[in-house]
């Protein structure tokens, strides 16, 4: 089998469906190469839930919550059209694309209009994701279901499937999100005032669509690329085999494949943040996949401010209930906090036990970052205020604000401290990737994580392009802002730096980048 076939048949879909009764399941089939889809819809499914989904149309066959894939250097050209009854954007997180392909909410598409959209690949091999990005409806939308996955292959990646022997099956590419879910149906998004400070939480994983979501594998290595779709939810992810923990590999994080691999048990994904991980499943039956408890470090004592968005009082929500007017309180039933344990999903194994190839030792030839002792650096300061709720440098987001001007090929140091008196922030950068040079002030808990130099946890390694910021610390990034030499990229072009817990960003914890 050549290597696309092997990708087609071998990664599993984030599709499958809603796993509702008022969503109809679709086969577990769809994989799409991203340059084959000439048309992107995207539409409510259930007026009623307020559930919606992807559409890829590929000349005369429709596809349903398709996950995209790619080689480095595959273009997609495809018409992006809104069917929803608000205004949205396609969000490619993580790749490096133009201002007006980036889908960062500055052109936004209105309902029932079309936008084209055509880009290459030029990021490395890794798991990105496609999500909405209108101001001050991401987070309703990206819970209604609106999370697609990009899988980028490269030499590097074939080289470890080749090594590890990956069978047919067992590479998955997953996206947990939580959700509220009574008697199999997912309850519609209407946060109170004070969820839209702290973040919508669910009481159940949603894996690829699917509620108790399980896949079957074969004896050996399975590879998991691994996104937290949550709205606000942190995972410390681990498995289990019975009682006891399975130990597993880190081999990427954001932006691809480490140096080398990290052996561990535990570690932390927060919204946005993606993984790629190894497991032996040899001589097991069964793994569960769990999110373990862990204190969440929401220190925010104060009330909630109130949150509504200009943007949202011509359209209304999509399903019909209200979004961050309630008081808090108005749900009786109790709801996993976050750092509540959870149950995310399983591993069924079954077939002939074969010889698990080793590990590699080498990976890919990523380095450390180097950036030399006179790099600039930024300041930049996470704060709370009780009028403007969470933002960056006590600023009020603005769309039409230039923000941080950086001149293009220049590299940043960027100095990022939390206020004591917050919570958890997972900071994103759009269109450029970063290393995290360092860590100070992580709390006592978290510091157990911090195996690497400079007080950095394993997923510190490698690009990044979102990385959180616990309350009172402080993190260093390096950020080389080297845009490629094509006429897309020509004149100023305008990225976002912003929190990933998506209340707060539609709650406008936001700044501007202009690259000129």
């Amino acid at each position: 089998m050549n290597r696309r076939g092997f990708l087609a048949a071998g990664v599993a879909s984030i599709g499958a469906a809603y796993a509702l009764p008022s969503l109809r399941a679709e086969p577990a089939r769809l994989r799409v190469s991203l340059g084959d889809v000439r048309r992107l819809v995207v539409e409510r499914a259930d007026p009623i839930a307020g559930r919606c989904r992807y559409v890829a149309d590929l000349g005369g066959r429709q596809v349903i919550q398709p996950l995209l894939w790619a080689r480095r250097g595959e273009s997609f050209d495809a018409v992006i059209e809104n069917a929803l009854p608000q205004p949205t954007t396609v969000h490619f997180h993580g790749l490096t694309l133009p201002e007006a392909q980036d889908g960062a909410g500055f052109d936004p598409i209105a309902p029932g209009a079309t936008k084209r959209v055509r880009f290459e690949v030029k990021n490395r091999s890794a798991l990105y994701w496609f999500h909405p990005h209108p101001h001050g409806f991401t987070a309703e939308q990206v819970h209604a279901g609106l999370a697609g996955l990009l899988v980028v292959t490269d030499e590097d990646d074939a080289a470890l499937d080749a090594a590890l022997a990956i069978g047919q099956g067992n590479r998955l590419a997953l996206a947990v999100a939580d959700v509220r879910a009574e008697g199999g149906a997912i309850r519609p998004y209407a946060p109170d005032a004070h969820e839209c400070l702290h973040g919508w939480l669910g009481d159940r994983a949603l894996v690829n669509g699917r509620l108790d979501a399980s896949w079957d594998v074969a004896p050996g290595w399975v590879r998991l690329q691994l996104l937290n779709a949550c709205n606000a939810r942190g995972l410390l992810l681990a498995f289990r085999d019975g009682e006891s923990a399975v130990p597993f590999h880190l081999l990427g994080t954001d932006g691809g494949l480490l140096a080398a691999p990290r052996e561990l048990e535990r570690v932390f994904v927060h919204s946005g943040e993606r993984v790629d991980l190894a497991i032996d499943v040899t001589g097991r039956r069964a793994l569960r996949a769990v999110s373990l408890e862990f204190d969440p470090r929401h220190h925010t004592q104060a009330t909630a401010p109130g949150h509504r968005h200009r943007a949202r009082e011509r359209y209304a929500p999509l399903a019909a209930a209200s979004i961050c007017e309630s008081a808090p309180g108005g749900e009786a039933r109790a709801r996993p906090a976050d750092g509540a344990e959870l149950a995310l999903f399983s591993l069924q194994v079954d077939g002939s036990t074969k010889r698990t190839p080793p590990l590699p030792a080498r990976l890919s030839a990523l380095a450390e970052a180097s950036f030399p002792p006179d790099t600039p650096t930024r300041r930049m300061r996470l704060d709370f205020d009780e009028h403007g709720g969470y933002l960056i440098d006590q600023t009020p987001y603005k769309a039409d604000e230039a923000g941080f001007s950086v001149n293009r090929g220049t590299r940043e140091i960027w100095e990022i401290k939390n206020s004591p008196i917050s919570m958890p922030h997972p900071m994103h950068l759009h269109g450029f990737g970063f290393r995290v040079l360092r860590r100070q002030g992580t709390f006592g808990a978290a510091r157990r994580f911090a195996t690497e130099p400079g007080g950095r946890f394993a997923t510190d390694l490698g690009v990044k392009d979102t990385v959180l910021a616990w309350p009172n610390e402080t993190l260093w990034l390096a950020v080389d802002f080297t845009l490629p030499q094509e006429a897309a990229f020509r004149g100023p072009q305008r990225f976002m730096f912003h929190c990933h817990n998506l209340e707060h960003e539609d709650g406008m914890m936001m700044r501007n980048v202009t690259v000129v």
